[in-house]
């Protein structure tokens, strides 16, 4: 059954989402001080993205 039949949520994959989000707009030039945070969120929502599509489709690898 998928995630919207049984009413769960992925979890994982809306914190990576949120990673991405804030890590894209930390490479503003007005948040360039923070830019640093910025490439770690990105690589971490990366990250958390992969494991998220290897737990979702061990069959298909």
């Amino acid at each position: 059954m998928s995630a919207t039949k049984t009413g769960k949520r992925n979890t994982l994959g809306i914190i990576s989402s949120l990673a991405f989000f804030f890590g894209s707009m930390l490479f503003l030039p007005q948040f360039g001080q923070y830019a640093i945070i910025g490439v770690w969120l990105f690589m971490g929502g990366s990250g958390l993205m992969f494991i998220d599509t290897l737990k979702r489709q061990p069959a298909e690898l």
